[in-house]
């Protein structure tokens, strides 16, 4: 598992993020108000590494750098392109020393880090499950919005072992599989600390929660 290199990868103009400069690509799933309230909501409590599971173009990781000065901060993602964007993006900023981008799966990186070595995980990750709503033809968007590569319990599971005993995880999600992101939770021996639920407008229905958990180690029957 490496850092990808920078290839030639179709971009859309440079815009301001925080008070960094970040650029898209023209394939993929773009930001959206979910990433900058994940961003938000995460909270840390000392300088620990930080990694972002399915970190695209790598907004969150830009975002953290602001807010958290002294983190180092990993983001990973699936798609070659998306990746490859995201080191572009981390090199424009002049945050190299900082931040790490690795082109990778995450299901893989229990064999790779152990146990603990990211004292803080977030990840806005695909909602949807396969046959759900229909699927775009192009790979990237599919696999930024549907369970492709990563279902909620590989999430998890993943989560729980970078975190380990006494680290913190943060998700947005989408709210019609609330209840189901508890049980996979505290299968894996996570409980919730803080859950908000979104809404776009007082009006509206719920559309999406962010929840913070931790590990209590207790087995699932």
């Amino acid at each position: 598992m490496t850092q990808p290199a920078v290839g030639a990868v179709e971009s859309l103009p440079v815009s301001p993020l925080g008070r960094y400069s970040f650029q898209q690509g023209k394939r993929g799933l773009r930001l959206t108000t979910d990433t900058v309230l994940l961003a938000r909501f995460a909270r840390r409590e000392w300088a620990a590494p930080i990694i972002d599971l399915g970190c695209g173009y790598g907004p969150i990781p830009l975002l953290l750098a602001d807010a958290f000065g002294d983190c180092p901060i990993t983001g990973v993602e699936i798609a070659p392109e998306a990746a490859a964007v995201a080191v572009k993006n981390v090199e424009m900023n002049g945050l190299q020393d900082r931040i790490t981008i690795l082109n990778a799966d995450i299901r893989e990186l229990p064999g790779v880090f152990p146990r603990g070595s990211f004292p803080i995980v977030v990840s806005n990750p695909p909602y949807m499950k396969v046959g759900s709503a229909r699927m775009s033809k192009d790979r990237q968007r599919a696999i930024a919005r549907f369970e492709l590569t990563c279902a909620l319990r590989d999430l998890i599971t993943t989560s729980a072992h970078l975190a380990g005993e006494t680290g913190r995880i943060f998700f947005v999600y989408t709210a019609d599989r609330f209840d189901e992101l508890l049980e996979e939770a505290r299968c894996a021996g996570l409980d919730p600390v803080r859950v908000e639920f979104v809404r776009t407008a007082p009006d509206k229905p719920v559309k999406r929660f962010l929840i913070e958990l931790k590990a209590v180690m207790r087995p699932c029957p």
